[in-house]
């Protein structure tokens, strides 16, 4: 039977869509399901302000009149501005292990991106740097995270089919903890704050963690502009990201580096890991989804790294050895025993050479491909 592609038009539409993931997926042991409510309001124009910088389409694919398949077009204006040729994204591919699905979904895609004046196409990617991006490439056997996806590793033959070449990698680190920070990192963390008079800042409540926002995503912005893939998030975006997940966050797993002026010139941000708890809520907040994410933030043995951020005027001279070390402790004091670094840049050297020091194994690779068309 042909497989029938539907485009999505409305909330029913998009309901099937997000749900293609997760039904896809149902029997997978490693899988952290991205949670419906939090998938609507980033797919849904009016509710996620990255949609007023970018044009998306999204697709279903069915046979046998079950969904066998999804995908999403996206162009980030200000990335086609950046580069030197129009760029489009997809994102959200996922399909069952039949190259006929895999390819009417792409050509599906590529056809509207082309139509829109596209010429080069990369990815998977969301709308900006802070959605999820990678198709995953080594560590089938490995759970995800909630800011990872997780794939079948016959993805990789179908992409490959479709033309598609690696564009760069992003690597990710599974750190068991020792029963202290490891000496190197203290050392650094102290020359740093002696020689560049940068200070760590404890805060109190989320209330005061709240009034660094603007400024950490300032940072973010300043930070990250030269990253692969990366573009400005605008006022509107830093608001959104700042209201839905700051009630995510615990003020002793976020790490802020000030100089002596008290300008912020380094953030680091983790959370207890949601991947057990994703898991149990298979995707649903209610009825008992919400449980378990409030447990997992009070009983966990397992820390997600989500950004680290460091000033360019400040990088290289010790600002991520002196978060490292803040963050290092309090994980103690909480009990953890392992930390997931999520995805970094192949390239992004500054970083993995702190992992030297730590009981560090290279165990997930995430690829964006790219293709011109």
């Amino acid at each position: 039977m042909s497989i029938c592609i539907k485009k999505v038009k409305n909330k029913r539409d998009l309901d099937c869509f997000i749900r293609c993931y997760n039904q896809l997926y149902k029997d997978s042991p490693y899988i952290a399901y991205p949670l419906e409510f939090d998938e609507r309001s980033t797919l849904t124009e009016g509710r996620n302000p990255a949609h007023a910088v970018s044009e998306s389409c999204y697709w279903v694919a069915r046979k046998n009149n079950k969904v066998v398949g999804r995908i999403a077009a996206i162009i980030n204006h200000a990335e086609s501005e950046k580069s030197d040729e129009p760029m489009g994204r997809f994102g959200f591919f996922d399909f069952i292990d039949d190259y006929e699905v895999s390819q009417t979904l792409m050509l599906t895609a590529l056809d509207w991106l082309k139509a829109k004046g596209i010429r080069v196409v990369h990815g998977p990617f969301g709308f900006t740097d802070l959605d999820r991006q990678g198709m995953l490439v080594d560590g089938f056997d490995r759970e995800g995270t909630m800011a990872t996806n997780y794939n079948h590793e016959y993805y990789i033959d179908h992409i490959e089919k479709l033309g598609f070449k690696k564009s760069i990698d992003w690597i990710e680190y599974l750190i068991e903890t020792q029963s202290e920070v490891p000496e190197k990192i203290q050392r650094i963390s102290q020359f740093a704050q002696k020689k560049y008079c940068v200070r760590p800042l404890k805060v109190k409540s989320k209330k005061e963690l709240k009034k660094y926002i603007p400024d950490m995503f300032d940072l973010i912005n300043n930070s990250y502009d030269d990253i692969y893939g990366f573009t400005s998030l605008t006022k509107k975006q830093i608001e959104y990201y700042g209201k839905n997940y700051i009630g995510f966050v615990k003020k002793e797993l976020v790490s802020l580096v000030l100089d002596k002026e008290d300008k912020l010139v380094g953030i680091g941000i983790t959370m207890p890991s949601f991947t057990k708890a994703l898991q149990k809520a298979k995707g649903k907040l209610f009825p008992l989804g919400w449980y378990h994410m409030l447990r997992a933030l009070r009983k966990n043995d397992t820390l997600d790294m989500y950004l680290v951020a460091v000033h360019p005027q400040y990088q290289d001279k010790g600002v991520a050895a002196i978060m490292i070390d803040e963050i290092y402790r309090s994980a103690l004091s909480f009990g953890i025993k392992k930390v997931e670094t999520n995805i970094e840049l192949e390239n992004n050297h500054r970083v993995q050479s702190m992992w030297k020091y730590f009981d560090a194994e290279q165990h997930k690779r995430r690829r964006c491909y790219i293709k011109s068309i």
